[in-house]
């Protein structure tokens, strides 16, 4: 009998690790890993190290105690009852040669942009869940999108920083790829992009400090410190990085998923200073504050970055820390104004353009000048 209850149990662990392994190497929103042929190729860069990307600087994962139950356990403070979105039409896409620019965050990270009288979509998560797997916890906190990526008529160029989940999502390249003259991404990102039917010529991979410039416009591909990985067994098989967006109307900085170090400095003064720095500020926790910025620090990058106007990202989507969902914003844009700095915290779907950022910055000095006055009297 206990023979028979130890062969049955071998059975079905091995069936159970057969079937894991089975559904990480086919189901297609995993992706694919870099080929051996690249992995050689990137054995020539500073930051490819024994067959995975590093950081610049000692990253380590985790420096602390995690509760799994905690982050699993619902909160009526880490979810929004209503969180307000506005609708974004067909006219942000026409008519681009009377506008200089227009950015509009939709939530998260992710943010649609003209410039030059082109659109570009920076990390496009627009899916309903922050996984692979519908998984209750990591649900959309909005239903209704600012905007339906089917109805998105074409997109010049989509920018990723990395390939985690709720930033790199399969759904929604997939209802968009058609669509997509150009993905620039950083190194490796090729190798999900391929596996989900992208056409080569489409996708133009990159490491820290190269840069890709056309029809006036310069992306320039940056350090970021953070990791990578779709699955257990392909960690910091790809690159991530933050970004650098230049034209002669805006200059805008984009951290993607970050921890705070000296990249940032170095950032602001080969590459600033930035119009708009969009910065990480969300989903924190002292067990991984090497890779995530809290508030703090995130006013600090985008002081260093030499930042005209500094936009807090990486909330206001999914519930992936244990924080409050709305204290990254609050504390941001507290922190920001003791430093003098001007922080913008646009609702899901607004559209911001030169005009609007002009009237607010002629009225941030106004006040400022006031405030100064009633000081010193």
């Amino acid at each position: 009998m206990i023979k028979t209850f130890f062969i049955y149990t071998g059975y079905v662990l091995v069936t159970a690790t057969i079937t894991g392994i089975s559904y990480l190497n086919l189901a297609p929103q995993f992706g694919s890993n870099p080929s051996s042929k690249e992995k050689i190729e990137y054995e020539r860069y500073k930051n490819f190290e024994n067959g995975i990307f590093i950081n610049s600087e000692d990253t380590p994962l985790m420096t602390g105690e995690f509760s799994t139950w905690d982050f699993f356990k619902s909160s009526p403070l880490r979810k929004p009852e209503n969180l307000e979105t506005e609708k974004i039409d067909n006219s942000f896409f026409i008519q681009l040669e009377d506008k200089d620019y227009q950015i509009a965050w939709l939530g998260h990270s992710a943010f649609l942009i003209s410039i030059n009288e082109k659109i570009i979509l920076l990390d496009p998560m627009l899916g309903s869940h922050a996984s692979p797997i519908s998984i209750p916890s990591l649900k959309r906190f909005n239903n209704e999108l600012p905007i339906n990526p089917e109805s998105i008529p074409y997109i010049d160029f989509v920018i990723l920083s990395h390939d985690h989940y709720d930033h790199l999502d399969f759904s929604t390249i997939q209802l968009i790829q058609d669509k997509v003259k150009t993905f620039l991404v950083p190194l490796g990102i090729g190798s999900h992009l391929r596996s989900w039917d992208i056409e080569e010529q489409k996708i133009r991979e990159m490491n820290w400090e190269q840069s890709y410039k056309i029809d006036n416009i310069e992306f320039v591909c940056l350090p970021a410190r953070h990791f990578s990985g779709r699955g257990p067994l392909n960690k910091n098989s790809t690159l991530w990085s933050s970004w650098a967006i230049k034209s002669l109307s805006l200059k805008i900085y984009f951290s993607g998923d970050s921890g705070y170090g000296s990249h940032f400095k170095k950032i602001g003064e080969e590459h600033g200073p930035f119009d708009i720095s969009l910065i990480d500020c969300g989903q924190y926790n002292s067990a991984w504050k090497y890779s995530h910025m809290f508030p703090e620090q995130a006013v600090t990058a985008a002081i260093d970055l030499k930042s005209k106007y500094f936009i807090p990202i990486h909330w206001g989507g999914f519930i992936l820390a244990l924080h409050p969902w709305d204290e990254p914003v609050k504390e941001s844009k507290k922190l920001a104004e003791e430093k003098g700095l001007t922080c913008l915290t646009p609702k899901i779907g607004e559209i911001l353009s030169k005009s609007t950022l002009d009237f607010l910055h002629r009225l941030f000095i106004r006040d400022k000048t006031l405030f100064d006055e009633d000081s010193s009297s």
